[in-house]
């Protein structure tokens, strides 16, 4: 490179084959130049990072992380990485990144140059980009773009209803999880930056959070930071022209605290293709249309916890004392009578039968102790689903273990109790099931609201449709 401003490259070579066009973009250390390999003629993108006054160590780790990232990973969607070299002339110093060209337009500069998008368009973009990022979260260790927003995403070739190819491009922040609760540098940009990134932690959902709040940006006009906001939730319904089922979508990917925001690419695509009118025997609640997100019922004993990596449900006993005062009546009614008539009229029984007793005391008093203090937990997590019966650490499997792969449908049913309908939800893995009950005849029943709320909660999780049967 000959001495000069280093704002103004046009018509240098770096390392005598990349001539420089014109400028892309600059920030602090950093400029993004598009340039001509004059070994193939071809339009490339060279990112420098110079050693200047603003150089930080911390920028030259990033950037080294972009080029190693970029070269491990193959997207028609992604720039792609062609080379990786040390720049070290008398009157600059740096590392020169160098990757595909895609001649498109950002959606920030589209949308400054006045261009709308509809409903229908939007989610297209939101499918493409999801797609992307099933992708990147697949690869091993996770890749998390960790500054998904409007000027990060280009877009190029639109037709009639088409919103056109889409790509996602800058690299600079992405961090590669190996252990989810690992501490990173505070990376993104406000607005579209999920709360957990301000304390440094990144989770694949935290590129949903991205994802979400730029597709409220295209259907607002507005950034997300001028939206209002409470209790860090953006409020942007009132300025967005779109149908409830879209509007309740967008509020579970930007959900601030990560375990109420859709867990995964995966499950946010299967949650917003499943937005059509009812089909079959698909059951009609909000579930699947999105009128709106169901909540956990006030005063709700069940426990819930979900991640990108499993999710929990834990229901206590129901029914209390006078379950259990049911349960002793019945036991002394129906059993000490056969052990007063077997030791009266059959000596032999009699003694088997006082052998067998504190047997059967045993099993009375664990299951009074099982109706106040025990639980029952459904897991699921990457490998396998299982539901069980817990008090004080021991464990009994109610439906044995089965592997995760082997979840097919999530089914809401109807049972009698009493001549009354009861509903319960069926979890079918193969041809196991898995079953959470409101029927009163059980020690652990919930309510149809609570019923209502879980099926939501694992419909979103599984990516599975609520079929009724």
């Amino acid at each position: 490179m000959t001495k000069q401003d280093l704002g103004d490259f046009t018509k240098e070579i770096l390392l005598e084959r990349y001539e420089v066009q014109q400028q892309l973009g600059k920030k602090a250390g950093r400029r993004t130049l598009l340039t001509r390999d004059l070994q193939t003629q071809e339009l490339v993108v060279v990112k420098l990072l110079t050693f200047d006054d603003e150089f930080q160590w911390e920028d030259l780790k990033l950037f080294e992380r972009e080029a190693e990232t970029l070269k491990s990973i193959s997207h028609p969607a992604i720039p792609r990485y062609l080379d990786y070299f040390e720049l070290d002339a008398p009157n600059y110093k740096g590392f020169a990144l160098v990757q595909s060209y895609i001649p498109a337009q950002s959606l920030e500069t589209q949308i400054k140059a006045g261009r709308s998008f509809n409903e229908q368009e939007v989610k297209q973009l939101a499918t493409a980009l999801l797609e992307i990022l099933k992708y990147l979260h697949s690869q091993q260790p996770p890749v998390i773009h960790r500054d998904i927003k409007p000027s990060n995403i280009l877009l190029t070739n639109r037709s009639g209803n088409n919103v056109g190819d889409v790509y996602l491009v800058d690299f600079g922040s992405v961090q590669t999880i190996v252990r989810t609760n690992s501490t990173m540098t505070v990376v993104g940009s406000y607005g579209y930056m999920p709360p957990e990134q301000f304390s440094g932690k990144a989770t694949p959902a935290s590129d949903l959070y991205g994802l979400g709040a730029t597709l409220i940006y295209l259907v607002t006009g507005q950034h997300p930071a001028d939206l209002p906001q409470q209790d860090l939730v953006i409020q942007f319904k009132e300025f967005a022209n779109i149908t409830p089922h879209f509007s309740s979508w967008l509020q579970k990917m930007t959900q601030p605290i990560l375990s109420q925001r859709m867990a995964s690419a995966d499950k946010a695509l299967a949650a917003l293709q499943r937005q059509q009118p009812r089909q079959n025997n698909q059951i009609h609640l909000p579930i699947n249309n999105f009128d709106f997100t169901l909540e956990k019922p006030f005063a709700s004993q069940i426990f819930f916890n979900q991640t990108t990596e499993f999710l929990e449900i834990i229901i206590p006993p129901q029914g209390g004392i006078s379950k259990l005062g049911v349960m002793l009546i019945w036991y002394f009614i129906s059993v000490i009578p056969i052990y007063i008539t077997l030791i009266f009229f059959g000596p032999l029984l009699g003694i088997l039968s006082t052998l067998l007793l504190p047997l059967h005391i045993f099993m009375l008093f664990f299951v009074v102790l099982m109706g106040k203090f025990g639980r029952k937990r459904l897991l699921i997590n990457r490998k396998y689903i299982s539901l069980s019966h817990e008090l004080f650490g021991m464990r009994r499997y109610t439906t044995i273990p089965s592997a995760r792969k082997n979840i097919i449908r999530l089914q809401r049913s109807i049972t009698y109790y009493n001549m009354t309908p009861q509903p319960y939800l069926i979890i079918w893995a193969g041809l196991i099931k898995y079953e959470i009950h409101t029927s009163k005849d059980k020690m652990f029943s919930i309510s149809t609201l609570e019923l209502d709320w879980l099926a939501q909660e694992l419909s979103d999780w599984l990516g599975l449709p609520i079929v009724q049967e």
